[in-house]
């Protein structure tokens, strides 16, 4: 049965890649950029072609950003200058390296801490989003640069695409983080010998449900992994459930309570001072927003800023794509006069909103901030973003009823008094009034998210370790 649904998985994805290439090409845009590499169509000696040196770095043009991208991304290099960023000095060339694939911007960031735990061996990472992509580059810049790392996007799962990338880089281990099961891939990593893992596991509900349905094509593909080292022991039952052999289940925690924030050298008086915010200011940063978010955040704010005239408002659209829309919507409302951050202009008055338009900077607003509501939250079909990096810097955290997709820290944040959770938009509404008009509330409940972050910040340590255990 299993060789039926490889035939028909390959059947599926033949007539669908001339479908995805028409889409890159002509309607999503923002695919365009990463189709060749999806096709693994690289330039010659992208893999490993080190040079014996390894303090010279050769003039690959993958592995940078190119250089028709004008657009200044200020903050992340200055700013963030952790071991996953330092050239490490005991590297040792390595043709069979370590291939981590992190889908997007918060798997990325979750796997950085990991990273420090393997110095000295060569890596890849592969991403499939293009923000994920970038800020890789950004993060990972000196690594890089001095070619210890590689970044590039996660071909298409067609068989024949995914034999050809293991041709090309030859790995001797593939770790996967969270969620991802890629038929295709496993096979491969089968067949290769190669061991395969999957940290920070999770399954939810409606994927365990899919998965059930057709267990008969699953366990196999499921049993291929070497090791999981899920979250909770909730995804952890859900994998036993659907034949998971219980010797490759682990339960370590979510290392993204690992993933802290550094800001080195930087002022938040000052840097508050510098965007025109006063000391009585209220800041309230709206982060990773999505599409009909931010009409709903507006609106509120309208009515917010008639009780309380110290009240601002900061915008950061999860998508830089749709930077230019969300200054339109901020635009298009009464009174209000949209500011991107990139324009190095003050904030004068309340009806001045200012939109974070660029990548890593984030981090930035979140340690100015007064209050943090996180997008995704409102919009069902996205189901919330990680609301650790507000946590850390001891931040009152606002939400929207929707968090399926990281129920394990938003529950264990209501359990630690750290975030508050608004059902409806009159809801919301009471609870941003309340916060604002409480200084001492607002600092009590961004403790109670500081230390709950704080007492779990060693669990990358303990899935670093077991995961050398099983792909060493």
């Amino acid at each position: 049965m299993l060789l039926v649904f490889y035939i028909l998985y390959f059947i599926g994805w033949t007539l669908a890649l001339p479908v995805l290439c028409l889409l890159s090409l002509f309607v999503i845009k923002k695919w365009k950029s990463s189709l060749l590499q999806k096709l693994t169509i690289f330039d010659k000696d992208f893999f490993y072609a080190y040079s014996r040196n390894k303090n010279q770095f050769k003039n690959f043009s993958d592995t940078r950003l190119s250089s028709s991208k004008k657009r200044s991304l200020p903050g992340v290099n200055e700013h963030f200058e952790g071991e996953s960023n330092a050239v490490d000095e005991n590297f040792e060339i390595d043709s069979k390296p370590v291939w981590f694939h992190a889908v997007s911007v918060g798997e990325l960031n979750a796997l950085l801490p990991v990273l420090d735990h393997f110095s000295g061996i060569s890596m890849i990472i592969s991403v499939t989003t293009k923000t994920a992509y970038e800020l890789a580059h950004l993060k990972l810049k000196n690594k890089i640069e001095a070619n210890q790392i590689k970044v590039f996007y996660m071909p298409f799962d067609h068989p024949l695409l995914i034999k050809r990338i293991f041709k090309l880089v030859n790995p001797q281990a593939l770790v996967l983080l969270e969620s991802e099961i890629w038929p295709a891939l496993f096979a491969e990593a089968k067949n290769a010998g190669v061991k395969l893992a999957i940290i920070n596991a999770k399954l939810s509900d409606k994927s365990f449900k899919a998965y059930d349905a057709l267990s008969i094509f699953f366990r196999p593909i499921l049993n291929m992994v070497d090791v999981f080292l899920v979250q909770t022991a909730d995804y952890s039952r859900k994998l036993l459930r659907l034949g998971v052999n219980k010797d490759k289940v682990f339960v370590l925690g979510n290392i993204k309570f690992s993933s802290l924030p550094k800001l080195d050298n930087f002022n938040a008086t000052e840097f508050r001072s510098e965007l025109g915010y006063h000391k009585d200011d209220v800041l309230l940063v709206c982060a990773s927003t999505h599409e009909e978010e931010e009409a709903t955040l507006i609106s509120i704010f309208h009515e917010l800023k008639e009780d309380f005239d110290n009240i601002r408002l900061i915008i950061a659209p999860r998508h830089p794509e749709r930077f230019n829309t969300v200054k339109e919507i901020v635009d298009s409302a009464a009174k209000l006069i949209p500011h991107f951050y990139t324009d190095d202009e003050p904030i004068a008055n309340v009806d001045d909103v200012l939109i974070v338009n660029t990548i890593g900077d984030l981090l930035k607003f979140y340690a100015i901030s007064d209050i943090a509501f996180m997008g995704g939250t409102l919009n069902e079909k996205i189901g919330g973003h990680n609301i650790l990096e507000p946590a850390f810097f001891a931040k009152p955290i606002v939400s929207g009823p929707y968090y399926q997709n990281n129920t394990q820290i938003y529950e264990m944040m209501l359990n630690a008094q750290g975030l508050i959770v608004a059902d409806t938009k009159i809801e919301l509404k009471t609870e941003l009034k309340s916060l604002i008009a409480d200084a001492d509330r607002r600092k009590i409940i961004g403790l109670c998210a500081q230390k709950l972050t704080q007492a779990n910040s060693k669990i990358v340590y303990n899935v670093a370790s077991k995961l050398k255990e099983y792909i060493s």
